[in-house]
């Protein structure tokens, strides 16, 4: 049942700061009514953001990280979280090979921020304020770094036996949250709109990480598209034959240029364009 709109009210301080939340971050973060707005804000006084997939069967919902904000008296608290392990799961893709262009963007990314923006993994215990485990400035943070603390925050919510002083103890899972970069503002419209700006690169790659099932099918299709950009290719460069832009000689080393060298393929498909008047590919 839907709380009342009295019982809601206070919440109310949020609609404002997320209207400019979805103007700076646009498709990143999902449109909401001022009374799901509110519905978001915990009894704590904060807000997370529904990633958009809440509607979606859970076996196709993709697990995105959430956009975390706190208003207090003085200031505003913004963050990228990770709360559950299905996100983290999501995270971890990124180490591998098939996302190492990706990897090389979200370091160049987090060492864009400036020292206040702060890379955090908190635990909590039922009943318990949360407590700080770990925190970074999110500048400093590497792939191994970051590894550690995925790992981490995993053994956190798994909990068991662990070494302590010497000693094996057992230690209770914990409820981990780890927030990959976290600044605070004060209470001022431009302020927040220039951390908005700040996150949003790091925000719509950490999103973009793709799930095991986008692998798997980027990988199966990958034959077809070879074979329509080798189609394209070859239209290409006999219509530049066709019309004397090129001499069968330089046809001929063009076509062993694109057999020998795969990494130049999009360099030639693109000098072809040029040389029709079509301009490079976006």
């Amino acid at each position: 049942m839907i709380a009342g709109t009295e019982t809601m009210s206070w919440r109310g301080k949020y609609i404002g700061w997320y209207r400019i939340t979805e103007e700076i971050l646009g498709k990143l973060v999902p449109p909401l009514s001022d009374q799901e707005i509110m519905e978001n804000v915990t009894i704590d006084d904060e807000f997370t953001a529904p990633t958009g997939q809440e509607h979606l069967p859970r076996n196709k919902a993709k697990p995105l990280p959430q956009l975390k904000i706190k208003l207090s008296d003085t200031g505003i608290e913004l963050g990228i979280i990770y709360r559950n392990p299905e996100q983290l799961e999501l995270l971890k893709n990124i180490f591998k090979e098939t996302h190492s262009a990706d990897m090389e963007k979200l370091l160049k990314s987090l060492q864009a921020l400036d020292p206040s923006y702060e890379t955090v993994l908190y635990s909590r215990q039922r009943d318990e304020k949360p407590m700080i485990l770990r925190k970074y400035v999110s500048a400093r943070l590497d792939a191994p770094l970051l590894e550690r603390l995925i790992e981490e925050t995993e053994s956190l919510r798994k909990g068991g036996r662990q070494i302590v002083n010497n000693q094996s103890v057992y230690v209770p899972p914990r409820s981990p949250l780890l927030y990959m970069t976290r600044a605070n503002t004060p209470l001022d419209e431009t302020d927040y709109r220039n951390a908005l700006t700040d996150i949003k690169p790091l925000f719509e790659l950490l999103t973009g990480v793709k799930t095991q099932r986008e692998i798997i099918s980027d990988r199966l299709s990958k034959p077809r598209q070879r074979r329509n950009m080798y189609r394209e290719f070859i239209e290409a460069l006999n219509e530049a034959r066709g019309k004397d832009l090129i001499g069968a000689e330089k046809r001929r080393e063009i076509n062993q240029k694109w057999r020998d060298n795969e990494d130049q393929r999009e360099e030639l498909m693109d000098y072809l364009r040029n040389l029709l008047g079509q301009g490079t590919s976006e």
